[in-house]
């Protein structure tokens, strides 16, 4: 006999479903992110021409774009990409992550002839980077979370294990993460985050 859908509620289920209000705190809380995000792209902007980094024309005409969803693992996100590129095989993203009851997150994602533009990429150099730069250890680039099949400290690895990491993989990705505890400091975290980075690809250009 087929096994009946569950249809009964729990006691604290059926407290959710009757509250309106904490629906309508989150969509207050997306679009307050909707906000800081839109207020980033100055910032990411100032960053770039601080750095003096050099965008490839394409990225210089990038246009910002704000997405949303509501399952990355079971929970709602927001994204801005920014400047972005996303070919089959040459990606160039800057993305700046929220992820419900996690953290916000800035990575750079480089691939195909994009990787190739760093060529002074050498795990020698990422290892004398200072804490709270993260690489992705994972063969897929779009996964977001920091567990450790994911995303590794930078300061936590040798040269033989970032050697490991970057020579093999079409792709290199590195991220700073925010703490949601930080948040009435977030755009100053964020913009940290950014000069960090910047700084990184001229440096590395």
């Amino acid at each position: 006999m087929k096994e009946e859908t569950k249809i009964m509620l729990s006691e604290r289920e059926l407290e959710i479903v009757q509250d309106t209000k904490w629906i309508l705190t989150k969509q207050q809380i997306i679009a307050t992110v909707f906000h800081l995000f839109n207020e980033q792209v100055p910032v990411i902007q100032q960053q770039i021409e601080a750095s003096g980094y050099v965008l490839p024309p394409e990225l210089l005409a990038a246009v910002p774009k704000i997405s949303r969803g509501e399952n990355y693992r079971g929970l709602p996100w927001v994204t801005l990409d920014y400047p972005a590129v996303f070919g089959k095989v040459n990606v160039f993203a800057l993305r700046t992550m929220f992820w419900w009851g996690n953290f916000i997150s800035v990575t750079i994602l480089l691939s195909g002839s994009y990787k190739e533009l760093l060529q002074k990429l050498t795990a020698e150099h990422l290892s004398r980077q200072q804490a709270g730069l993260f690489i992705c250890v994972n063969g897929n680039a779009w996964h977001h979370h920091f567990e450790p099949d994911n995303y590794v400290s930078v300061q936590d690895c040798d040269v033989k294990r970032l050697k490991q990491i970057i020579t093999p993989n079409s792709f290199i990705k590195l991220a700073v993460k925010i703490d949601l505890k930080e948040w009435n400091n977030v755009s100053s975290h964020l913009s940290v985050a950014y000069k960090r980075l910047m700084l990184l690809l001229k440096e590395l250009s």
